[in-house]
């Protein structure tokens, strides 16, 4: 799993991009970057477009699994407003079930959509 991030549109939000096979692996060492990084404020907004993201081995262990790394991590994450962008409904279910097993109690919201568009418009508000 391979990801970039940007932090150009701080404070607005930071972008990040992934791409590649998505594994707990990857989504560990993601978050631990991010937090870690000297430009990173808490509670900054996120907005993550993983409409290259290969989710197809990801299971729901996996999730919960994504979901405990992130909560470890949420004290420096803060409660920031979350847009996950996906291109398919394999990776709008998954970023529902992330939302439903514990990912609403680490960010103040989490928005899923299709197009960067709307989440912009959507993490904007």
């Amino acid at each position: 799993m391979r990801f970039e991030i940007n932090f150009d549109e701080s404070p607005g939000y930071v972008y990040i991009r992934t791409d590649g096979e998505a594994s707990v692996r990857g989504f560990d060492k993601l978050l631990t970057e991010i937090v870690d990084s000297p430009n990173w404020k808490t509670g900054t907004k996120q907005l993550v477009d993983h409409r290259k993201l290969i989710f197809q081995k990801l299971t729901s262990s996996d999730i919960r699994k994504v979901k405990d790394i992130v909560k470890k991590n949420s004290k420096k994450l803060g409660n920031g407003r979350c847009a996950f962008v996906v291109n398919d409904t394999l990776g709008f279910g998954l970023a529902r079930m992330y939302e439903i097993i514990g990912g609403k109690d680490i960010h103040q919201e989490v928005g899923v959509f299709y197009t960067i568009d709307e989440a912009v418009e959507w993490i904007k508000t």
